[in-house]
């Protein structure tokens, strides 16, 4: 590259050049020389925090530049940095820029991911693709490198070998532990146990893998405080008496859920609530559950000129304390779009929610509306283990128990599991999937429920077509190494029909739950 052509490149670069990220401390420019793709990181210095921080900590684009270097003199796979310059001047605002070469064709690989699962499909060279990413995160370890913002945004994928797309976080001092468990919670949705247990046999530097992501709790929390605030992805919304929030943009749609690739704005709900509104005081929608904790309302409305089957709820106060004992955790419609969002940026399948509102008078919610996308398919209280074959719907039952398990090792338990809660989605790829309704009964705290009540109630809606075989596969599914002593517990011993009685001791036969 001549600099001359460099030169010439970036005085035109708003022009010829293409703006591929911009953030308030940040832009990423693409621009070609010579045929060749190369990329601008431009750090703006606005007001007298940038100059405060750059007073104390340096440019950063003169930091990222020499972590850049240190990745390659690592040998760890990363772009090539090609030069900075200091009191760049780009759109009449000057700061300081970065040059770095770009990997062409390449894609991120969340992104990729992503559209995998979309697809139903597995990724081209998984297990190939596995393995270079330890080998990339084991190279940084032994160079005495880790990086702080280990997620797979920043990891870059090109003819199957993934590269660390950013420096800017890379630090000296080895890779810690908190860098690992960042890295573990992007590819948990997508890593198979096994892939989890090989990486950390590589990298943990040994003892067990731990039960839960200590990251978890933080980095879920951040994405939960979203759901209440107006941005790309959420917005918040006021028509006459009533306020509220609603869904945008998904930057990740899931295959399970239609909504979640929409693109919602401000104006197509102006035009939708109101009607949605009329439909409901009018009776026009089918009614699913009518009692005095509230309405469970079924229709179609049309967002953005696309019709989409909801689920409506408009829950009311049953009891008189109800009015006091709402005064500070918000009404149920709120709490219900906050559980169903814990549930989604923990990748647990849910009805998707499209919209909370509250009517309010003198500052206090009177009236509470909340939208979900519909699901279609039975519940799993309607699936007749008779009409199914016996491993279909075992298949099916090992599911819920998954789970279950994965609800709780995000710090979730679902109180209220009963087979009404569920609903069966029938997909061409994989079959029949599980997924949760009725969020009301998601709890911080164990409190109950969960495998037993999923159990119980199973037990009461099919009596004996529920098969102690049935139990087994739900448990199976919870608690996929258990042994004997810990599947009776969850389950009860086995009929004497199916296996033989175990013998035990008189005085420990309570505990060991025979006898």
């Amino acid at each position: 590259m001549l600099p001359r052509e460099l030169e010439q490149a970036l005085r035109d670069l708003p022009r010829t050049g293409r703006l591929v990220k911009d953030r308030p401390y940040r832009q990423v420019w693409r621009f070609e020389v010579e045929g060749r793709p190369y990329y601008l990181k431009f750090f703006p210095a606005r007001g007298w925090r940038d100059s405060f921080r750059r007073f104390f900590r340096g440019s950063p684009a003169l930091r990222e530049f020499y972590r850049l270097q240190w990745l390659q003199k690592a040998a760890v796979p990363s772009p090539r940095a090609v030069a900075v310059l200091l009191g760049f001047n780009l759109q009449k605002v000057k700061g300081d820029a970065l040059i770095i070469e770009g990997l062409e064709p390449s894609v991120q690989l969340d992104k990729y991911l992503n559209q995998c699962e979309l697809e139903g499909r597995d990724p081209a060279g998984r297990l190939a693709m596995t393995r270079e990413l330890i080998k990339l995160l084991e190279k940084l370890g032994r160079a005495g490198l880790g990086h702080s913002d280990l997620h797979l945004g920043n990891i870059l994928l090109k003819d199957g070998k993934p590269y660390l797309l950013d420096g800017y976080s890379v630090h000296r001092g080895g890779m810690r532990m908190k860098d690992l468990s960042l890295m573990a919670l992007g590819v948990q949705p997508h890593a198979t146990r096994t892939d989890l247990h090989r990486a950390w046999k590589q990298l943990g530097g040994g003892g067990p893998m731990p039960a839960r992501n200590p990251r978890g709790r933080k980095v879920w929390r951040d994405l939960l405080a979203r759901v209440f605030k107006n941005d790309g992805y959420f917005g918040h919304l006021k028509i006459g008496n009533w306020s509220g929030h609603f869904f945008k943009h998904s930057k990740f749609p899931q295959r399970w859920s239609v909504a979640s690739a929409l693109d919602i704005n401000e104006k197509d709900w102006q035009e939708a609530f109101p009607l949605l509104l009329n439909q409901i005081e009018s009776d026009q929608f089918e009614a699913l559950k009518r009692s005095r904790s509230g309405d469970v309302l079924s229709g179609e409305i049309v967002l953005g000129g696309r019709p989409l089957s909801v689920i409506i709820k408009r829950p009311r106060r049953r009891h008189w304390w109800r009015y006091i004992n709402e005064i500070g955790r918000g009404t149920r419609a709120r709490r219900a779009w906050k559980r169903a969002w814990q549930l989604i940026v923990r990748n647990i399948p849910t009805a998707w929610p499209l919209l909370m509102m509250e009517k309010r008078r003198l500052g206090y919610p009177t009236d509470a509306i909340i939208v979900f996308e519909r699901i279609a398919g039975p519940t799993l209280a309607q699936v007749d283990p008779a009409a199914r074959p016996g491993a279909d719907y075992r298949l099916l039952l090992r599911r819920c128990g998954r789970m279950l398990r994965r609800l709780e090792q995000t710090g979730l338990y679902l109180y209220d599991s009963k087979a009404t809660n569920w609903m069966i989605r029938q997909d061409g790829r994989f079959g029949p999937m599980p997924m949760l309704i009725d969020v009301d009964g998601v709890r911080r705290l164990n409190q109950g429920g969960g495998l037993q009540r999923l159990l119980r109630s199973l037990r009461e809606q099919h009596s004996a077509r529920f098969t102690y075989a049935d139990a087994e596969a739900l448990a199976r599914g919870y608690a996929p190494f258990a042994d004997a002593r810990r599947l009776a517990k969850l389950i009860g011993p086995p009929p004497a029909s199916d296996s033989p009685a175990p013998r035990c001791h008189a005085a420990s036969a309570r505990r060991e739950g025979c006898g």
